[in-house]
């Protein structure tokens, strides 16, 4: 297979350098060559279906496929990389208060439950700090597709201490001192025929606190 894809590109090499002196209209000026290293970048560029990605069998497996079948240019591993980022981005601009980094990364009504809660802290004079110290695991728990929008359910399981500080930066709720074990599921969607790639969370359901503090601030508002 790799012998015949090595020739089809000699073959489109050689055949450009032809049309180069060839394939020209005479009597109307010269032009330009074609350069057979920008071809050979182009041919680079694109993906190689030899690279293709293995196929998905985990939880979720007939959800991610009609994902796949909708958008041929998802990946479940770009996908995790980005849920893994996202979920250290969200924790840390909902604790800041940054709504503005907040509204690119949730849903309408996700957004509206954040914004909620940052401006009842902000009334009471407080502001929180989360500190991800580790994040144990991130997978695919459910996966499914209705109509252009892609759905995914991703199981987190984190350490992390969150705390509420006043004005004099005293501890009013919460322990930073104390990492709690968290598992959590946030879910994401994206419509499939959008040309933006990013998908949004959609919703978080409750946590449960495995180990360490049980109590405290919320590191991150329920949308369920």
């Amino acid at each position: 297979m790799q012998e015949i894809i090595l020739y089809a590109v000699l073959f489109l090499i050689v055949g450009s350098m032809l049309f180069s002196v060839l394939g020209k209209d005479v009597g109307h000026g010269s032009e330009p060559s074609l350069d057979p290293k920008d071809l050979l970048d182009k041919i680079a560029a694109k993906p190689d279906a030899l690279d293709a990605e293995p196929e998905y069998e985990g939880p979720g497996a007939e959800g991610i496929r009609a994902i796949r079948k909708a958008d041929a240019s998802f990946t479940v591993a770009s996908f995790m990389d980005g849920a893994k980022a996202a979920y250290g981005m969200i924790l840390e601009a909902f604790a800041d208060g940054d709504k503005e980094t907040l509204s690119g990364l949730l849903s309408a009504d996700v957004n509206q439950a954040y914004v909620d809660a940052i401006d009842d802290r902000e009334k009471k004079e407080l502001r929180q700090t989360t500190d991800l110290a580790r994040l144990i695991s991130a997978e695919i728990v459910d996966a499914s597709r209705s109509g252009k929008t892609g759905k995914i359910k991703v199981l987190y399981v984190a350490e992390l201490a969150t705390a509420l500080l006043d004005k004099a930066g005293e501890v009013v709720d919460g322990d930073l001192d104390v990492l709690s074990r968290i598992r959590e599921v946030w879910s994401y969607e994206r419509t499939l025929s959008s040309k933006n790639p990013n998908w949004v969370l959609s919703s978080v359901e409750p946590h449960d606190t495995v180990s360490g503090n049980a109590g405290g601030p919320d590191h991150s508002p329920d949308s369920e």
